[in-house]
């Protein structure tokens, strides 16, 4: 089915462009997770968007076209915070699984979903499978997984493999496209868990605020250090909580001294290295330990509230 009517309104360049509505948006890219479109239209709906940027309204529309391509997951008793994990790391450490012990050492179920491979970074999946922590293969395994007290890798294949279609598309295209922002949005609890959603492009921040409070979602927005949803080894940047009550509130940015403890970068040497930082969290870099102080301070006081 063709969607050349959704083209004329994106594909008029970063000026003459128009938005879609969020039903137009729902609609366009319902056809195109269903497989209903041509090669050549998807190629130029992933380009014009590419371009023209995607407004809240139309993240809202396509959010609305993923979820019934989603696995639903259960929570447990326990709160629950997702990581999305779609950078790795190409010039520091991979801290993203660190952080998601220190969560679980404070008792909450960790999930970090993303991608399983990237040949030019060290990727989350790549540590878990070092540290043999659990890595998702179907949503039958989750409630197992979940009683070993351990983060879990949920791969986007798993999650909803129409939307890791969309994201291999780079590969054909090489550019990102839509998908690759809807990724790191994606809450398989129904909303009940909290999302950490890191930015690295400024335009980003207010979109994403605008989008967590219009879908009444818990989330917690930050700039993400080399694309992961963590701190830096020297730096903490402000954290604005966004909670599904409409209410907010915000944390401020803060410095720390941190030496690097070794230059290699590989996954097996940042599996090595987490399980020291969580065996002695003191000797690791406080900026994560700091993170995940006010995070977990913040979601416990809205549980018992």
């Amino acid at each position: 089915m063709s969607i050349s009517s959704y083209l004329k309104i994106i594909g008029r360049g970063s000026k003459g462009s128009g938005d879609l509505s969020r039903e137009q948006a729902h609609e366009v890219f319902s056809k195109i997770l269903a497989s209903e479109v041509s090669d050549l239209e998807l190629g130029a709906f992933c380009i014009a968007m590419r371009i023209k940027g995607e407004t809240v309204s139309e993240l809202l529309g396509f959010m609305d076209a993923v979820e019934p391509h989603l696995i639903s997951l259960d929570t447990s008793s326990k709160p629950t915070i997702i990581l999305p994990s779609y950078n790795g790391a190409r010039k520091q450490l991979n801290l993203t699984p660190l952080l998601a012990g220190l969560f679980v050492a404070k008792g909450f179920q960790v999930i970090v979903q993303g991608v399983i491979e990237d040949p030019t970074r060290v990727t989350s999946h790549a540590i878990f499978e070092h540290l043999n922590w659990p890595i998702l293969e179907n949503s039958d395994q989750f409630a197992q997984l979940s009683a070993l007290n351990l983060p879990i890798f949920c791969p986007l294949k798993v999650l909803s493999p129409d939307l890791q279609r969309m994201l291999d598309l780079r590969l054909q295209i090489g550019l990102r496209n839509s998908a690759h922002v809807l990724a790191k949005l994606i809450n398989p609890f129904k909303k009940t868990a909290w999302q950490i959603s890191n930015y690295t492009h400024p335009e980003y921040p207010e979109k994403l605020k605008e989008y967590f409070l219009a879908s009444a979602s818990n989330a917690i927005l930050m700039r993400g250090n080399e694309g992961e949803p963590t701190a830096s080894y020297q730096r903490l940047p402000e954290m604005h909580f966004l909670y599904a009550n409409q209410s907010t509130s915000s944390s401020n940015e803060e410095r720390f001294d941190f030496v690097p403890p070794f230059e290699e970068i590989n996954a097996e040497a940042t599996a090595n290295w987490t399980l020291q930082m969580l065996n002695n969290p003191s000797s690791g870099p406080m900026s994560l330990i700091r993170q995940a102080e006010l995070i977990a301070d913040h979601v416990s006081h809205l549980v018992k509230s």
